[in-house]
């Protein structure tokens, strides 16, 4: 009898845990949004750091917040991580859910005490991307629109070619936003850097893609809090329009 007992409680505490866990997976959500930091060697510390301040200051601003509680649901999770060549993704923050200005200062303060790292071998656009979209894929929400906001000051250098991963993203339903870095400080890598124009040129045509798609430009050190706010503040709010291309 008492054996009966203990594996009803073990089945029954089984059955709870799923049912949580199906709760969980089934919690519908505004966005999921994957912020996928470049630090390749083409990165100085400098403009690593501005760049991770950047994303820090944004999430504390009232307007970011505001938008997160305007939303159908009311929230959103986001997930953020570093990535450099094309072996090298670094998870720095993991799923995350974001209602309230609590959530989202929380979220800035564990992302404050991070320190950018230096991942080599050069610039895996395409790689950045398949492993945001496997993130996506496993957030366990049910988003109504799933992002990837991808920065980078390089073309894609090695690992797969890009275009055939951005259409799996696509076809997945995700869009794909970019961060584009002309303002490029020193660097140890060997790729010339392009032309501001040619950089984002390049973004546009090869790496954007998907519902209200749109790319930022970061044209010198002094763009960075207002690029990344302006850009995350669009995500977060479902705009469309596509970014001045000047």
């Amino acid at each position: 009898m008492r054996r009966w007992l203990l594996h009803g409680a073990v089945a029954g505490v089984l059955l709870s845990l799923c049912m949580t866990s199906d709760a969980a997976a089934s919690e519908r959500i505004d966005l999921a949004l994957v912020i996928a930091a470049d630090v390749s060697t083409s990165m100085d510390p400098r403009e690593k750091a501005m760049q991770q301040e950047g994303f820090v200051a944004a999430f504390r601003q009232p307007e970011i917040i505001d938008a997160i509680g305007r939303g159908k649901y009311g929230r959103i999770a986001v997930a953020y991580f570093e990535w450099g060549g094309d072996h090298g993704q670094r998870m720095v923050i993991p799923w995350t859910l974001l209602k309230d200005e609590a959530d989202c200062w929380m979220f800035s303060l564990r992302l404050a005490e991070n320190s950018p790292t230096k991942l080599r071998r050069g610039t895996s656009i395409s790689e950045a991307l398949s492993y945001s979209a496997s993130l996506l894929r496993q957030s366990g929400y049910a988003p109504e629109r799933l992002v990837v906001n991808i920065s980078s000051d390089g073309v894609n250098s090695i690992g797969r070619d890009v275009e055939p991963v951005r259409r799996e993203l696509i076809a997945g339903g995700m869009t794909i936003n970019a961060l584009v870095i002309s303002a490029r400080g020193e660097h140890d890598d060997d790729e010339p850097p392009l032309s501001p124009e040619a950089l984002f040129s390049y973004f546009h045509r090869e790496v954007i893609g998907g519902p209200g798609a749109f790319a930022m430009p970061v044209r010198s050190a002094a763009d960075y809090p207002s690029a990344i706010y302006r850009k995350l503040l669009r995500e977060i709010g479902g705009f469309g329009e596509i970014a001045d291309k000047r």
